[in-house]
């Protein structure tokens, strides 16, 4: 008489086993694959960015600012209060004029205005724009539960302090509570950049980069992990934080906080190798300090957007005088490989 024959108790240990190391085998493939797709969208978003960029550029003869006090070329060449930053001048450049009518960005950039709250929202519902939130980071979307709410995971490259690769050009707003803001690169205060001030070469030159990590604060014994992006105080729209009107020097102290932009100080993801003051006088704070460093999700470094729209990939061991001479547009330096 025929009899089913069951597993035995070794057979079972033995298939349960198998299946383990197949996981085992599988998962970090399938996680690598995952990470590809994020990095694919972060670059794509990278690249509508740039498209906007030269769009904007068609339209104006000019790149928008990086941050600004002001409302031109859209308004008013001066405002009371807050400007906007160039992820508000290209909305209409990146099919998110509706968002840009809604605020009414060409009348005010107040931070209380009904249209900003209306617009963008006001508290950790408020919307998220993909373009502006790389799907790596596992940071929030939405930071800060005020008006400007959605943080973004990118910064305009301003340039780079002269200490930091020995770069030149350009002016150094240096404030001892918010960090060092330079004019030497692209998108910087109240700039009015163009192809032809890019002297360096549009392919060798950042316009955008990513801050999509934390950095840390606290000591190598006792880190603390903390979210300091540009943006995440006060959102994607916030421009200049600060009351003062003057459009040709960057204010000092409160009133001249580049929001949304980075000075080049620091070296990409420099996670647990460097700890940041909570005072801000390393630039790097939650009160929106000058010089926050790319940072990423992303295995073993960065995208950035060049000037010429492309996205390469910079790798965090990238030398401090190669990433500063590519954040600094006129320096005339020659760029070795990157």
């Amino acid at each position: 008489m025929n009899r089913n024959r069951a597993f035995t108790l070794v057979e079972l240990l033995v298939v349960i086993a198998i299946i383990g190391v197949l996981i085992a085998l599988l998962l970090p493939a399938v996680q690598q694959a995952r990470e590809a797709a994020r990095r694919m969208e972060c670059s794509n978003n990278l690249k509508q960015q740039g498209l906007g960029l030269h769009n904007f550029h068609d339209t104006f003869g000019r790149f928008p600012p990086g941050t600004s006090n002001n409302l031109a070329p859209f308004g008013t060449a001066t405002v009371s209060r807050w400007g906007t930053s160039w992820m508000g001048y290209l909305l209409p450049f990146v099919e998110l004029g509706n968002i840009f009518d809604a605020a009414q960005l060409t009348t005010d950039i107040n931070y209380n205005a009904a249209s900003i709250k209306s617009a963008v929202g006001v508290d950790a519902g408020s919307p998220t724009l993909s373009i502006y939130s790389c799907a790596s980071s596992s940071m929030e979307e939405v930071a800060n539960e005020n008006p400007f709410t959605m943080a973004p995971d990118y910064a305009a490259i301003a340039g780079a302090v002269g200490s930091f690769g020995g770069v030149t050009g350009g002016t150094e707003y240096t404030s001892s509570s918010y960090g060092t803001h330079a004019t030497n690169g692209l998108l910087h205060y109240n700039s009015q950049e163009t192809f032809s001030t890019v002297t360096d070469g549009t392919s060798n030159t950042m316009a955008v980069g990513e801050v999509g990590d934390y950095v840390y604060t606290g000591t190598a014994s006792s880190p603390v992990r903390a979210d300091y992006r540009p943006g995440a105080n006060y959102g994607f729209l916030m421009g200049v934080i600060g009351n003062d009107d003057n459009t040709t020097v960057l204010p000092s102290g409160s009133n001249g906080r580049p929001s949304n932009t980075t000075t080049l100080r620091y070296q990409i993801n420099p996670g647990k190798n460097q700890f940041f003051s909570t005072s801000c006088s390393d630039g790097v704070c939650t009160s929106v300090g000058g010089n926050h460093p790319l940072t990423s999700a992303h295995p073993g470094g960065v995208l950035v957007l060049l000037v010429d729209g492309s996205v390469r990939f910079i790798a965090e061991t990238i030398s401090t005088t190669t990433l500063a001479n590519l954040a600094v547009r006129n320096d005339g330096n020659v760029l070795s490989d990157f």
